[in-house]
Order: C-alpha cells, then structure tokens, then sequence
C-alpha cells in the first residue's frame, strides 16, 4: 500500500476513533466517502449521492425505535424537512455495533436559526405549533410516555439540591463573590419557586396531561437554535433523539424560557410569539394558564446556580457571580411579563413578583452560552484547518469481505464544528477500505378561546 493510501485511511480512523465510532458500520450502507467531518455530534459525510449525517448514539435500541418511528409519523403527516432514517442496504432503519447504535439521514442543508432575529424567532414558533399538530396521534413504543412530562418532578429536585447547596457553603472557611450573591438572594429565589410550584398545582396542569395522554402528542424536547436550520426562508428542524411523549407546553414554555431573555421579556414579542402559533394551533385558556404558571419559575437562574455549585462551567466566580445576578435582573423582566399574560388573557392566577430589582450590573453578551456544551456553531462551508477531516480526491469505498465479526445489526426498524483538511492537499484516488461484515383516540382540536378586553 502506498503513503497516499495509508495516510487517509489513518486520517478517516483518527476522526472516527475521535468521535468514538467504527468505520466499519459506514459497509451497510455501501457509502462511498469523498468527504467527513465531525459536526455538532453527527459525522457530515460527503457522497456521490449528496450529503449524509451519522450519528452514533448511547442510548437503549427501544429509544432509537421511539426516534425512528416518531419522525417517520411526522413526516407521514406532512412536517416538512424533517430528517427520516435513511435504511442500510439490508433494510433496517439503525445498526447496532459494539461502539454503539449508528443511524444515517440525509444532511440537512443550511445554518444555524440566529433566535436574536425576531423574525427567526416567530418563524421557530411556527414550526413548533405545526410540530405539534404533526406528532398528534403517535401510536409509538413504550418509551416517553411518564418520563418527561411532569416538569413540577424537576422543580422538586431543584429545591432538593439548593438544600445541598446551603449545606455546603455553611463548611466553606471562605466565601467568594459568588457564595455572597448567593447567599444574599437565596431566600428571593426560594419564593420564586414556592410561589411557581403553588401556581401550578392550582392550575389545570392535569387536565393538560391527561387531554396530551389520549392524544398521544410528542414533543421534541430539546427545540434550540443548535437543532433549527434556516435554509432560506424554510426552517428545518434536526435531532430529535430527545423527544417525547408530553404536552406542547412543554416545548412552548422551553422556546420562552430559553429566547425572551434575548429581548429583555418584551411584552411585545412574547404575545407576538403567542400570536404567531396560535395562528396555527391554538392554545385553550387552561393551556395558558399553565404556560403562565411555567413561566413564573426561575429555570434559567436557577441553570446557573446549578452550574457554579456542581462545576459544570469553566468559569472563574466573578463570572458567575455576574451571570446570576444578570439573570436574576432577567427574573424581574420575566415576572412582568407573566404578569401581563395574565391581565391579558384573563388567567386564574397570582402574578409573581419576588424577584430583585439590580442596577448597575456589568454588561455582557453571553446569554447563549447555557445553551450548548459546543464550542462551534454549525457551518456548511468546508474550510480547512490543520489536522481534523479528511478529503479523498476520489472517493473512499467501503467493500465487503465474507468475514463475520462477532457484531449483530437489527431486523427491524448538539453540535457542528469545523473542518480540518488533510494538510498536503494530495491523496491517491480510489482509497478502499476493506470493512469486516456486521451481523446484523382521533386528535382532539383544542376549542378557539380570546384574550379578555
């Protein structure tokens, strides 16, 4: 074998032993790779047939099921550009390997949403409520159904690990500029959520849980910037390994929580937000009631408390410091805003407002860094950068051997980075790499309901 060779084969097993996959699963579906890169937790592979994205996932086969079967449901019923399970040469949807269990899809072209655009916002709020009527009726397995839709479940463990936090700051010696700010708002913090969770089980959450039960609804739990691709005027939805079976709140509420800090919870966008899936499907009183009673928890503040005690950041402690009390600003503008939701649309509820006013707080532009664990935004571009991808003039091959290795493949059926190309700039064509053989109720329409004069 020649040095051309040798260094691409070297190359294509260094970014899949970097993203902790086997190359060999790339045989059952027969690719033929000219390009790949690791890209926000899929590998972007260039074909001859266009562009494909493999994911490796740690996860049981009955979740990747649930994926696979949810998304084909959504297409069935018209969602648009959503990235369906393309199937290996012997007709299953996924392998399963030593390494993990692998799925192909078609790459989803364009960017990244930028949700500091209003207008791109109001277009995430559109396709979430057509998401929504879309995943109606999922008769799914048996994964999802419990697991995420109580999220008062997620507010107990938030009180129970403040309690851990309080023990822990009564043994330190010394108290930094973080445990102060702490400390001195804790007990604003602790009536922001006491005063939630109360809200909340005098809502109709129930009710909204049950109607989400019959109906079988999904959710795709994780609707961020990093997951919706803007390809001109489209918005295309990717990774749905989160989703499940829950109530659209839950998606509506997470979309709010995680954007309206962007636009200091200006009323005005946050109705016009409503405004826009509402127009598609609308949302019942209870549901809003609910969506109100969401809104009045600090989930973001409490994100940062979260990350400082459990050292989930790499941030020194005057960031820290920094960053919760700007959220905590955030909080007074989030409790306005509910309190107008409640005024407007009438709600049975006890407006929140517990939260600090504070001036003077050092500016910074950071409020997505929360959001994802990745250190790149997406990019469809190939630039090149020494060390990370590998090119083929040609195009690399996967062949089959009669070999069986001890490996089995199914019968049934967060993250883009960039590229790094191979420094010379030269390969030889037609690189092969001889891979081993793997084993293988109707929709209930909530009624139309206005905001009280």
């Amino acid at each position: 074998m020649n040095m051309g060779k040798k260094k691409e084969e070297k190359e294509l097993q260094e970014i899949f032993d970097s993203f902790g996959a086997d190359p060999e699963v790339l045989r059952e579906w027969d690719l033929a790779v000219e390009k790949i890169k690791a890209v926000r937790g899929v590998l972007r592979i260039k074909t001859p047939a266009g562009y494909r994205a493999l994911k490796k996932v740690s996860v049981t086969e009955s979740r990747v099921r649930f994926v696979q079967q949810a998304v084909d449901h959504l297409a069935g019923k018209g969602f648009p550009g959503v990235p369906r399970f393309i199937r290996t040469k012997y007709g299953d949807p996924y392998v399963v390997h030593a390494t993990g269990i692998y799925y192909l899809t078609d790459w989803m072209p364009g960017k990244e949403a930028d949700l500091k655009k209003a207008k791109n916002v109001f277009l995430a709020a559109e396709t979430l409520a057509k998401l929504h009527n879309a995943g109606a009726g999922f008769e799914g397995g048996g994964f999802g159904q419990e697991t995420r839709e109580d999220f008062s479940a997620q507010w107990g463990r938030y009180q129970a690990k403040l309690s851990s936090y309080d023990a822990s700051l009564e043994d330190r010696r010394e108290q930094n500029v973080m445990d102060e700010s702490y400390r001195t708002h804790r007990s604003e913090l602790n009536k922001m959520i006491h005063h939630a969770a109360e809200q909340l089980g005098n809502s109709p959450y129930g009710q909204i849980l049950e109607w989400a039960r019959e109906n079988k609804t999904i959710c795709h739990g994780s609707f961020s910037r990093q997951n919706l691709i803007v390809d001109k005027e489209r918005l295309a939805v990717v990774d749905f390994d989160h989703c499940h079976y829950g109530h659209p709140v839950h998606d509506l509420g997470a979309l709010l929580t995680r954007y309206m800090p962007r636009y200091d919870w200006d009323a005005s966008i946050g109705f016009s937000i409503l405004d826009v899936y509402r127009a598609v499907r609308e949302i019942t009183a209870e549901e809003m009631t609910v969506l109100a009673a969401y809104l009045s928890f600090p989930q973001r503040t409490l994100e940062v408390v979260e990350a400082y005690f459990e050292r989930t950041r790499d941030w020194d402690t005057g960031r820290f410091a920094n960053r919760f009390r700007k959220q905590l600003a955030l909080d007074e503008g989030r409790e306005m805003f509910v309190q107008d939701l409640i005024a407007r649309y009438g709600l049975n509820l006890s407006a929140p407002s517990f939260a600090p006013h504070l001036e003077g707080l050092e500016e910074y532009d950071d409020l997505e860094s929360m959001e994802s664990s990745s250190v790149e935004t997406r990019d469809d571009g190939w630039e090149t950068r020494e060390g990370s991808a590998v090119e083929v003039s040609e195009n690399v091959s996967v062949q089959v051997e009669e070999e069986t290795p001890d490996v089995s493949l199914v019968s049934h059926g967060d993250e883009y980075g960039e590229e790094l190309e191979d420094e010379a700039g030269q390969s030889e064509p037609n690189v092969r790499f001889a891979l081993p053989r793997v084993k293988q109720r109707k929709p209930q329409k909530p009624g139309p309901w206005r905001p009280r004069p």
